[in-house]
């Protein structure tokens, strides 16, 4: 009797195991597309360091044209937005013995007065305050606003009390912006191959996605940039700090986090061809009346 109960509970959880993967329809339930790690095989780390080195390897060739592209939106955007200095540009020492011509404008770092002072202090209160009125469902709407508001007052407090000049120009802000977005465009497919290339996604669905984050990000940095320092010459040194700590780097980072999100919506090559999951992701199946 204990045999047959053993091997009747072992049926039944073999049975409810293949319910729990299907619908109600019958269909397969599979996975979600970001859980499904494909297991590393040869073929796949190929694909994955080609794809990662070869992204590299693309910008590194790229970046005679992306120099020029840069000075070409520069040279538009600064008559468009009717700022008012000599463009040039800076060469660019990279590792390896490359180099890079960023384009630089020849603008002076405006500092506030009294007037621009007093102007932003009612303006920072006020945004406090407001986060205060605003409803519960807009809670991240209120941390995000308190958080311009406390970075905006150590930047009047600064230049309301500190003896010291303002160490920063405008044209050192530019340079790290631009920079330091090259950098992270040289990290893309990279950080790619280390996250992404492990889900279930066809091979050109990645090549495509390196390329269009590099060809987003080509076009985003020189327009931020330029953005910036529109903001910094009618609005003083004082938006500086906020420009750089949450509308720079952060915005960079969260183009790739956008990205890198849509082709997480994706169909999978599993879900495509309605095919289970891989073996190790299938939930063991255990006998419960084993032993009785």
């Amino acid at each position: 009797m204990r045999g047959k109960s053993a091997r009747r509970e072992v049926e039944r959880a073999r049975h409810f195991e293949a319910m729990r993967t299907r619908g109600f329809r019958g269909g397969l339930i599979v996975p979600h597309r970001s859980m499904v790690g494909l297991p590393w095989t040869a073929l796949r780390f190929l694909t994955t360091l080609a794809l990662s080195l070869g992204g590299v390897l693309l910008l590194y060739i790229a970046l005679p044209s992306l120099g020029r592209l840069w000075q070409e939106i520069f040279e538009r955007a600064r008559d468009f937005l009717g700022l008012a200095a000599p463009l040039g540009d800076q060469l660019w020492n990279l590792p390896g013995g490359l180099e890079f011509t960023l384009p630089v404008l020849a603008a002076g770092t405006p500092l506030p007065g009294d007037g621009a002072l007093r102007i932003a202090t009612i303006v920072t209160l006020l945004v406090f305050g407001l986060t205060f009125l605003l409803p519960v469902r807009f809670i991240p709407l209120r941390y995000f606003l308190r958080l311009l508001a406390i970075i905006q007052a150590t930047a009047i407090l600064f230049f309301a009390f500190a003896a010291d000049p303002f160490p920063y120009r405008l044209q050192d802000h530019v340079f790290v912006l631009l920079s330091a977005g090259l950098v992270i465009m040289a990290l893309v497919p990279l950080v790619l191959g280390l996250t992404l290339h492990v889900f279930d996604l066809a091979l050109w669905k990645k090549l495509l996605l390196t390329l269009a984050i590099l060809a987003h990000l080509a076009v985003f940095i020189p327009l931020q940039v330029l953005v910036h320092i529109w903001l910094v010459m009618h609005g003083t040194a004082l938006v500086m700090p906020v420009l750089f700590l949450v509308f720079g780097l952060l915005l960079d980072i969260l183009v790739f986090v956008s990205f890198y999100g849509w082709a997480l919506s994706w169909r999978g090559e599993l879900e495509r061809r309605d095919l289970p999951p891989p073996a190790h992701l299938a939930a063991p199946i255990r006998g419960r009346g084993r032993g009785r």
